[in-house]
């Protein structure tokens, strides 16, 4: 028998060896063998099924008409007609802003310009959609008339300031000839660029 210490020959009828001492009846412990871990794979979670571009673009449709009409009412309501004239006459008529508001000063006429068209194309949509998509429905007019519902990722309720961002991220999507919304039909979530920033889905309703 030899020693698995000094490597010599030993009694074997002896417990330790009788060169080194070394004990040669306890076997020397197993040297653990790492076994590799098979790596977890993520399965993709089953959200629902992902609204199209055409879908959405007729849901668009719909909700621009209705935008539309709340501004009618607003412009007729707040007195926002005016604004809207003033920069006709301003831009195209070349009248001097001294004969357009009552206080004769550029100041003025800018405030009623920018009053007017502020509220109209950017309040009263951001108010209607990210409402809308925000509320218990999830959903504008639109979308609800074409079964469809506004999503985080996990496919839960959105937050309102998840879909007012969503909403000012349509700005950007429309930059470059609309190449934002575009990539609706071209990825797979169906998401559009204002979607992935806001981290959104457009679902269908079951």
């Amino acid at each position: 028998m030899f020693c698995p210490k000094c490597g010599k020959e030993t009694d074997a009828m002896g417990k330790f060896c009788q060169w080194c001492g070394e004990d040669i009846e306890t076997p020397p412990p197993a040297t653990p063998v790492a076994i590799p871990e098979e790596e977890e794979r993520e399965e993709p979670t089953d959200i629902g099924i992902y609204a199209g571009l055409g879908r959405r673009f007729l849901a668009f449709i719909v909700d621009f008409i209705l935008i539309l009409l709340f501004d009618l009412v607003a412009a007729s309501v707040l007195g926002l007609t005016r604004g809207i004239q003033n920069l006709y006459f301003y831009a195209v008529q070349h009248v001097p802003a001294s004969s357009l508001t009552i206080e004769g000063t550029s100041m003025a006429l800018y405030g009623s310009i920018a009053a007017s068209y502020g509220i109209l194309l950017i309040a009263i949509p951001w108010i209607y959609f990210a409402g809308f998509e925000a509320s218990r429905s999830q959903a504008t007019p639109g979308k609800v008339l074409l079964s469809m519902v506004v999503t985080d990722l996990e496919g839960c309720k959105p937050t309102f300031a998840r879909v007012t961002l969503r909403h000012f991220a349509k700005f950007i999507s429309a930059l470059v000839f609309f190449l934002g919304f575009l990539m609706i039909g071209l990825t797979n979530n169906r998401q559009g660029l204002h979607d992935r920033i806001a981290g959104c889905l457009v679902l269908l309703q079951e």
